[in-house]
């Protein structure tokens, strides 16, 4: 994922140290399917079952530098599929914060506990 990061920070998408970290620190292989952990460095959505799909990293980027999330805030993730954002999220708020990610699909909701709990997010 670094490649992608790199990129996205030289081409001045990424520009908030929090927002960067996070996407350093959060691993989008790690919310893919695993048949597509080796595309999770694409910029491309990718997808995750049931229709839907986990977003391509310019968009979450844009998204997450117009929101300008700060540590401490509640942020709420309608839609959180995977959990990637959620994780990006949680991981910009810090432990003062709270995220809440929201999705209807059930088998999306427990795909996305299980990829949260590989990270150590209250």
């Amino acid at each position: 994922m670094d490649a992608i990061v790199d990129h996205l920070f030289v081409t001045g998408v990424l520009r908030t140290p929090a927002i960067l970290d996070a996407f350093r620190a959060v691993r989008r292989e790690h919310f893919v399917l695993p048949e597509d952990w080796r595309s999770a460095e694409q910029d491309t959505p990718l997808p995750i079952g049931y229709g839907q799909t986990i977003l391509q990293p310019t968009t979450v980027a844009i998204m997450l530098e117009w929101l300008e999330p700060l540590p401490g805030a509640r942020v709420l993730d309608v839609g959180s599929g995977s959990g990637w954002t959620t994780a990006l999220l949680a991981h910009i708020v810090g432990p003062e914060g709270i995220v809440t990610g929201i999705e209807v699909i059930p088998d999306l909701v427990a795909l996305g506990q299980q990829n949260l709990r590989k990270y150590n997010f209250p």
